[in-house]
């Protein structure tokens, strides 16, 4: 029977064959001109970080939902879930912008979706542990490093899930290691050089450089192998809901 966990990775692999597709088309030398061939690398690379991060979102999400549900009462829930939930969905009211230009349409319609986030969170944090709060919850200040991806499991009370994820034989295999704690760290170094050279991209996006179709290549390898893993990983690290 498939699991959420597994839904989302379905998904993210299929995210993955697109991003592939782009690769090549950028090392298709009909595209003649150097430049295109780099926008189109460089193209690659962002759309993988972005399809990456939205995957590990997701599953953050998931694993958040199946450890409330499998909370008895609002009192078992992590320590620190709530309170960010209430935090994150309050500061995301407080963006929103009041322009005096706008309709009263338009006011009307923002008013009603912040009342509606806060009543939401509201109840959630009264007992009402039915009310998705998810969305909120779950969010990335930075790129998905790997103490950023940690820190999305951490406040749902999965700690350090990258080194949970590296007892993974797939992934000790793919990264060259026999040992977790050693494959940990090369995981650890292959996802802080994908986001580097991400950012590079992102800071300078008419740059002449660009990585090769075979590194980009490599990259989408390696994070689809980490993304099975890590997806099987909460599938034996998620409780089982409540008893009704």
């Amino acid at each position: 029977m498939a699991t959420v966990f597994s839904v989302v990775l379905e998904d993210y692999e299929e995210e993955l064959e697109v991003v592939r597709i782009l690769v090549q088309a950028s090392a298709d030398p009909s595209l003649g001109r150097p430049r295109a061939r780099v926008a189109g690398a460089n193209a690659a690379v962002l759309l993988l970080a972005a399809t990456f991060e939205e995957f590990i979102r997701q599953l953050a999400r998931a694993y958040a939902k199946a450890v409330v549900e499998a909370c008895e009462s609002y009192e078992r829930l992590p320590p620190k879930l709530a309170g960010i939930a209430w935090r994150r969905t309050l500061e995301a009211i407080a963006r929103v912008r009041l322009d005096p230009q706008v309709s009263n349409f338009s006011r009307d319609g923002i008013f009603a979706d912040a009342l509606t986030r806060f009543t939401t969170v509201y109840e959630f944090c009264k007992g009402d542990l039915s009310q998705d709060i998810y969305s909120e919850l779950i969010h990335n200040e930075n790129n998905m490093r790997p103490q950023e991806i940690n820190g999305l499991f951490t406040l749902s009370g999965l700690k350090n899930v990258c080194m949970l994820t590296s007892v993974s034989q797939e992934l000790m295999d793919f990264v060259h290691e026999t040992e977790p704690g050693k494959a940990n760290a090369r995981i650890v170094e292959r996802l802080e050089d994908f986001f580097e050279r991400r950012n590079q991209i992102a800071h300078s996006i008419n740059s002449m450089r660009s990585s090769g179709p075979g590194q980009i290549s490599e990259d989408i390898n390696f994070l689809a192998t980490f993304g099975k893993a890590i997806a099987t990983t909460l599938e034996e690290q998620a409780p089982p809901p409540a008893a009704e």
